[in-house]
Parts: structure tokens; sequence; C-alpha cells
């Protein structure tokens, strides 16, 4: 492996109504992260979390990290067989503590149809509880308009004590582990927030399985930051020295690379390979930070035959902290990074098996499998 150094870079205020009170107050937006408990889950960006002010910050904060609180008071359940977290274990959870006369909840249901149609396929479970105050009302409402996801009442206030709701709607959201990952969300990140923790790894109970699942990270040296099991950074080029692929619903392969890179011209075969077994469900592109004309050189004078762009700002793999080259991601089609590192390591080697394991769980490949042999 080729190694040399690389620097690495680094809304409106919102309605709540009181949960006993039918008046609506604003809070500000400024909050400092919760301290993070040692092996604690990624509590996520600051700006996931509802207002700084709030009442009951304090609170939420000690709840992140941790198991979240018990369903059993809850009652009137509708649209779900689930009882209990251990019911929904395997799904990402979208808690709306909510009512019916309640404005700003009612304003929110669009989103949340929107939501629900959009991931629950992916494993969102979209959880309405509904508060003590008018809760008889829930059912004809639900039923009325229609509403597909899960709901439930809390007469006794019981959730609400434990989850010190004191405005709503209040949102909470709980991951495939029945962890509390965002006590008290900020509303306008919510789809942000699920969709990063629908995007993280789970083998447990509950789990999708598709195929075999996702290739096990292997304990390595990665010459980067380990973004296995991760949502990928964004992927930009400068040029591309070929024609653009197209990677809907595709698994991508990124290799950073360079001319120079004796390593790196030793994995091209491989990479052509893997580009020619796979051409119907990935995409190899090689990212280059060398001027396009040094690479259009190499080109022509060898077999290369995956598209390749340039990018002389090394955008991406700076922010991957790339320390040598070449450097390889494997990418789902839901963004997340599913292999990473070096691609001949002798430990963990980028092999056609593992291409393969990654194509056939991928929701996206998967997908399109589906319309094919159904003939849509």
């Amino acid at each position: 492996m080729q190694t040399r150094s690389l620097a690495v870079a680094a809304i409106a205020a919102a309605l709540l109504v009181p949960a006993g009170v039918a008046c609506a107050q604003t809070r500000n937006t400024q909050r400092q992260p919760a301290a993070q408990q040692a092996n604690a889950p990624d509590p996520g960006p600051a700006e996931w979390r509802d207002r700084s002010d709030a009442p009951s910050r304090r609170h939420w904060d000690t709840l992140e990290g941790k198991p979240a609180s018990a369903l059993d008071g809850l009652t009137a359940w509708m649209n779900t067989d689930a009882r209990s977290w251990a019911d929904l274990r395997g799904k990402v959870v979208l808690l709306d503590y909510w009512a019916t006369w309640c404005g700003p909840c009612r304003a929110a249901i669009p989103k949340l149809k929107e939501m629900h149609s959009k991931y629950e396929d992916r494993g969102l479970v979209i959880l309405g509880v509904h508060s003590a105050r008018g809760w008889e009302q829930m059912d004809p409402f639900v039923k009325k308009e229609e509403l597909p996801w899960a709901f439930a009442a809390d007469p006794q206030r019981k959730l609400s004590a434990q989850l010190d709701v004191k405005f709503i709607p209040s949102y909470f959201v709980i991951d495939r582990n029945g962890v509390m990952r965002v006590a008290g969300a900020d509303r306008n990140k919510l789809e942000e927030i699920v969709n990063a923790l629908l995007s993280e790894p789970y083998a447990g109970p509950g789990a999708r399985t598709l195929e075999g699942g996702w290739p096990a990270p292997v304990e390595k040296k990665l010459y980067g930051q380990d973004f296995r099991g991760k949502p990928a950074p964004d992927f930009v080029v400068e040029e591309w020295l070929t024609n653009q692929p197209d990677t809907k619903e595709k698994v991508v392969i990124i290799d950073f690379w360079a001319t120079w890179c004796g390593p790196c011209r030793k994995a091209i075969p491989e990479l052509n390979a893997i580009q020619a077994k796979f051409r119907h469900d990935a995409v190899v592109i090689g990212v280059s930070d060398e001027p396009a004309e040094k690479v259009r050189e190499f080109m022509a004078a060898n077999d290369v035959y995956y598209p390749q762009a340039i990018d002389t700002q090394k955008r991406m793999s700076t922010t991957i902290g790339v320390e040598g080259i070449p450097h390889v991601l494997v990418i789902s089609s839901d963004g997340v990074v599913r292999w990473q590192g070096y691609p001949l390591d002798t430990s963990d080697p980028l092999t056609p098996e593992i291409v393969e394991q990654i194509v056939n769980a991928d929701p996206g490949v998967q997908a399109r499998r589906a319309r094919r042999s159904g003939g849509g």
C-alpha cells in the first residue's frame, strides 16, 4: 500500500402546545450536546435535539443512550400488534406524543404520512401516543383521517411522566435495539434522524435478512477514518473522464487511486473483474486527484474498464481522511458504507464474494430484481 499525508477537513422556532393546556409557546434552538456515556451509541448532531431551554431538556438528555421507557401504561392500541419494545425490536420507532385537539400536532400529520410511506419498508414504525386529555377521540379521528401508522393512548399519563412531556407534539426516536437515541427531537430534523438510524447496521432479533446480510467489519488498519456501517460522505468529482455512470439502485465501489501508485495499478485487474461480473448491479468508479490529462494518458495505455473521474480538490478523500491508496469504499444504494479499506489487504481483501454478498443484501438491487421478476 502506498501512503502519503493528507489533511483532514474538518428553523424557525416551532409552535408547541403544553400537554394539558391549549396554548402555544416558542422556544429557541441552541443546545450543548449531552455528555456521552462510555460505550453509548453515537448521539448524532446536537441540532437533532429540540430547544435548549425546553422545560424537559435536562431530563431528556438523561434518557438518551439507555433503553426506552416501558410502554405498559398505554391502551387503546390501533394499527399494530406490538405492545412492548421487544415486539418492536429491529425497527426504528418515531414516537409522536400528540393529541387530536392540538393544532400543531394535526399540522404535522402530512409530514408523518410522507415519512410512513417512504420509510416503512426500510423498518420505520411511527407510534402516535395520545395524551390523557381527550384520548377517547383518538379512535374516531384516526379512522376518519385513515391514518395508517400505529397509535395508542396514555390515559394514566404514565409514559408522559416517564418522558417528562410538557409540550406537544414531542418526538422521541428509538433505534432498532430499543435504545432511546434522540429524546425531544427537533421536528424539522425527524427525517434526517430516521434516515440515519435506519442506515445503521443491525444484526439482532428482527433484523431484515436479505440473502445473507452485510459482511461483518474486520479489525484492520484502514489508513483513514472508519465509515463502515455509517452514511458515506457526499460523492463529488471535478470532472468525469468517461461517461458518468448510472448508479440508481446499484452498489457503488469508489477507488481512490493514482497513476504513480504501484499497488493502485496492481488492483486495476481485480476491479476490472468485479465491474465485469456485477455490471448490472454495481458500478466501480476510479477517482484520482491528478490532472485530467495525466489520467487520460494512463487510460489510453492500460486496460481500465470502469468509469473514471478526477477531483484535484480531494474533497471526498479528505473527508474520509485517506492516508494511503488505493483506498476503496463499497457503498450500498441506501448510502451506507458496507466495506472499506485497501482492496488487496490479505486480512480482508475486496473479493467478488464480498461484493456479491453486498449486492445480494442491497435494498435497491433487491427492489429492481423484484420488479424485473414481477414484470414491472
